[in-house]
């Protein structure tokens, strides 16, 4: 994810024209390559070829392109609107599972301040499920990331697990209900943190809704075409008034268009790696520092360390 100050208009700026961290600006470029060269290809033939307008009429009508420009705006602000949602939802829910990983650290650390290797386990599982989710989103298990208590067969069994972050969800289950039948908890701490693991599985089935429900195709492949129809029009129908400024007309109008397509459709899975997609991995980090903070477990190793595309500062 890219973090910046959209304040400071020169430093963004400055990313944008060095393609540093523009990724989708460089996708974009290339569809802006083509347009430009059949634009060009549409000016030379109508001002050299086809340059009696007697004999070849072929301009269109500018209030047929304006009406067709607004039906083009509305129809972006829904596809934009439909991949903001999908990526503002993912992040609220990454933003409950800190809450919820808090929260249940508070009360385990509560009812266990005078129980090390059982605060240790549960502190183990809470951060590991939120390593194990970042990884099931991104079916790119990292697997060094876990804190394993000690137990060397702990890696290998999640290795066999058919879905790993409903697993260690399970471990906290059975956890829970051994140190209630010790006496550890009482009817209503059993009821509060059940329904805390009950929360961070409902959490993790709203993040694979997100992601195994696309953004139907039909609606997607309409937009693409319709942007690349209108964008073959603007030529025809510039090209008699602006001449060759037809070209970097069209191409700005196109740019535009075109960009906030391609925006859309990177944010609409937002729990990938691209540049603007959610910084799992950091989010995760956060919560293991907070937990073992609050559990009082000493951290044994360094955090894991975000790559460069998923948390940049421009």
């Amino acid at each position: 994810m890219i973090l910046y100050d959209s304040g400071k208009w020169m430093l963004v700026l400055k990313g944008l024209i060095g393609l540093r961290h523009a990724y989708n600006i460089r996708e974009l470029l290339k569809i802006q390559l083509i347009i430009m060269l059949y634009s060009l290809a549409i000016v030379y033939l109508r001002l050299h070829v086809f340059y009696d307008k007697n004999k070849y009429p072929i301009e269109l009508n500018v209030t047929f392109l304006s009406l067709i420009g607004v039906i083009m705006g509305l129809t972006l602000v829904f596809r934009t609107n439909s991949s903001y949602e999908r990526w503002w939802e993912g992040r609220k829910l990454w933003g409950a599972l800190i809450n919820e990983s808090r929260t249940m650290a508070s009360n385990f650390y509560a009812l266990l301040n005078d129980d090390y290797e059982n605060r240790h386990y549960l502190a183990a599982q809470i951060t590991n499920f939120a390593y194990a989710l970042e990884g099931h989103l991104r079916d790119k298990m990292n697997f060094h990331y876990f804190d394993d208590c000690g137990d060397k067969n702990y890696i290998e069994k999640l290795k066999k697990a058919k879905h790993i972050p409903h697993l260690i969800a399970t471990n906290i289950f059975v956890k829970m209900e051994e140190l209630f039948k010790q006496g550890k908890f009482n009817d209503v701490d059993k009821i509060n943190i059940k329904e805390q693991i009950e929360q961070m599985i409902n959490i993790m089935g709203a993040c694979e809704r997100i992601k195994n429900s696309p953004i139907p195709f039909s609606h997607v492949s309409f937009i693409k075409s319709f942007i690349l129809l209108y964008s073959m029009l603007l030529p025809l129908g510039m090209v008699d008034t602006f001449h060759y400024y037809t070209i970097p007309a069209v191409f700005l109008i196109s740019y535009a268009l075109a960009g906030v397509e391609i925006i859309s459709e990177e944010i609409e899975q937002p729990f990938g790696t691209d540049a603007n997609d959610l910084p799992l991995l950091h989010i995760a980090n956060v919560i293991k520092q907070n937990v073992y903070s609050i559990m009082q477990i000493p951290l044994e190793k360094d955090l894991p360390n975000p790559k460069v595309k998923e948390w940049m500062l421009i």
